[in-house]
């Protein structure tokens, strides 16, 4: 089947002499008649390019990503020979073994006792489709960072069209290289190939030849030579296919159109015309996750909090990956300790400030483990973030090492959380209220900081023109408050003129206040400005009722 455009055809791929009826992506070519059908190219198609990335160990890989945290902690070794065996099949037959155990000749679907017969001490693993499921969305998030479309492509491939990446990430070669060293470094060993459409780079891909075409321009060509197993279709059908001597994805294309549709079913037609780009191939789009979530079972269980925590280690920094690519933070963590016979213990993290740093979340975590009880045993790690919050990048200030700034506040801020109690650390803010023990309230300790839950726009500072225009109290037109009140205003001595230490002298006053009636807390009070013998000064007030005492309020620096 030649390519329109395509000056001198390949012998191995020849147009059929078969008129074409009804293919999608295919119209007769005018003349009609036996032999006049040709394919045309799909427009919707011409301008994509598709990198196939191909994970031909993803099962062994997907138990390596669970189980490493746990052959860490416990010292396994990492050179043991290791297979896998699938128990929804039964469990006696190898479905997948590394470079160890292939090594010692044990290959895929050799009995268990027999791969045990060679190597004694082998490693044996149940497959687990979720945890292959878990790697092909965590590879598929990665992708993310290099382009927006992202195919899934299960079970063991993604598909990413990057047409609109190359130049930014510096060409084709530099793009690719880009890639493989994102994925070795999640300890993957992938297979990569680039060609124009999505089929085309799957299948060179999947027998590992790693090309970058692209141009159609002898994509067909390039297409002929590779055998027909990376198509994936079904074995009844290969069968009968090898038995009339087609072994070549070329073979097919030389076969009658109109025999094979009708002989075949029809995606595998319309599978080689979407290979060659004859026919349109759209495809749905991945979607990442809005929150991180994770779950690594432990072998075997941890009752140590410290070996626990470096046991987290492994989940702190996929999430810190998944961050990194949305461009996000988190501020709220919730770790869940999973035992075999209690409730889960859970411990919540909360930072002052959105992070997605490894080590600021590794800190905050072993400090809070460090004051954690375990009830028993734990045999699996469960971590969710909270909402994911836009990371504001925001310009660093030169200077603010020379102006005294520090930059660890938010940091130290965690660290007493953590080990003293949530509740025991926390700023105050600002309240539009003229009742001196009601205008502040618990708020977060960092400037800036969004209110906590709860809290309602009219309870934060206001600006001083909102202030005015809601009449509410200013410094420009109210006297000055000591930043010292007392938890409950202490009695003075004198019933006309109060006494502390001696006779008070006033400076400032009266203040009158009269507030709280709405709430069942009135009161009514004239404030003065007072200092004693020995120069402190006082905020003191009385009682406008019948008795009229004097209670000192606060204090000034």
């Amino acid at each position: 089947m030649s390519l329109p455009g395509k000056r001198r055809a390949t012998p191995a791929v020849q147009p059929s002499r078969t008129t074409v009826r009804n293919q999608p992506g295919l119209r007769p070519a005018a003349g009609g008649g036996r032999g006049a059908g040709k394919p045309v190219r799909a427009a919707a198609t011409s301008n994509e390019l598709w990198l196939a990335i191909h994970l031909p160990h993803y099962v062994l890989e997907s138990l390596r990503r669970r189980t490493a945290a746990a052959q860490h902690v416990a010292g396994h070794d990492p050179g043991t020979a290791t297979v896998v065996v699938d128990l929804e099949g039964g469990g006696k037959v190898v479905c997948a073994g590394d470079a160890a155990a292939v090594a010692a000749g044990v290959t895929r679907g050799m009995a268990l006792n027999s791969a045990l017969a060679l190597l004694p001490g082998l490693q044996v693993l149940a497959r687990d489709a979720q945890a292959e499921r878990a790697l092909l969305e965590t590879v598929a998030t990665s992708a993310i960072g290099f382009t927006p479309r992202v195919v899934l492509e299960p079970p063991d491939a993604v598909l990413l069209e990057v047409r609109g990446s190359l130049r930014l990430f510096g060409g084709v070669r530099r793009f690719i290289a880009l890639v493989r060293e994102r994925l070795q470094s999640l300890g993957l060993a992938p297979l990569l190939a680039l060609t124009p459409t999505p089929l085309a780079s799957l299948w060179f891909a999947r027998i590992g030849e790693e090309v970058a075409l692209r141009s159609r321009d002898g994509l067909a060509s390039r297409l002929a030579r590779l055998p027909l197993a990376c198509a994936r279709w079904p074995e009844k059908f290969l069968e009968p296919i090898a038995a009339m001597g087609v072994r070549t994805i070329g073979d097919c294309l030389k076969l009658p159109r109109d025999g094979f549709a009708r002989r075949f079913v029809p995606q595998m037609l319309q599978a080689l015309d979407r290979a060659v780009g004859c026919a349109p191939d759209p495809r749905v789009a991945f979607l990442p996750r809005e929150r991180y979530s994770v779950r690594r079972d432990l072998e075997p269980e941890i009752s140590d909090t410290e070996r626990l925590a470096r046991a987290a280690g492994p989940l702190v920094d996929e999430l810190c990956s998944f961050l990194e690519l949305r461009c996000c933070g988190v501020d709220v963590l919730g770790f869940s300790l999973l035992h075999r016979d209690v409730p889960p213990t859970r411990v919540c993290l909360r930072f002052a400030e959105p992070t997605a740093q490894a080590a600021r979340i590794a800190e905050l975590l072993h400090e809070r483990l460090a004051r954690t009880e375990l009830p028993g045993p734990v045999r699996a790690l469960r971590l969710r973030s909270g909402p994911l919050v836009v990371a504001n990048q925001e310009a660093s200030d030169l200077f603010a090492r020379a102006r005294g700034r520090s930059t660890s506040v938010p940091q130290l801020v965690e660290r007493l959380r953590a080990r003293l109690g949530t509740d025991a650390v926390y700023g105050i803010q600002m309240v539009p209220e003229h009742r001196p023990e009601s205008a502040w309230e618990k708020g977060d300790i960092l400037p800036g900081s969004a209110p906590g839950r709860g809290h309602s726009p009219l309870r934060q500072t206001l600006p001083v023109a909102e202030r005015v225009k809601r009449n509410v109290p200013s410094r420009e037109n109210v006297p000055l408050r000591p930043l010292w009140l007392l938890a409950e205003p202490q009695p003075l001595d004198g019933r006309e003129h109060p006494r502390y230490e001696g006779k008070l002298e006033f400076e400032e006053g009266p203040e009158r206040i009269e507030s709280g009636w709405w709430d069942g807390r009135d009161v009514r009070r004239d404030y003065y400005v007072a200092r004693t013998a020995g120069g402190m000064r006082l905020w003191v007030f009385r009682e406008r009722h019948a008795e009229g005492r004097w209670f000192m309020h606060g204090v000034f620096g």
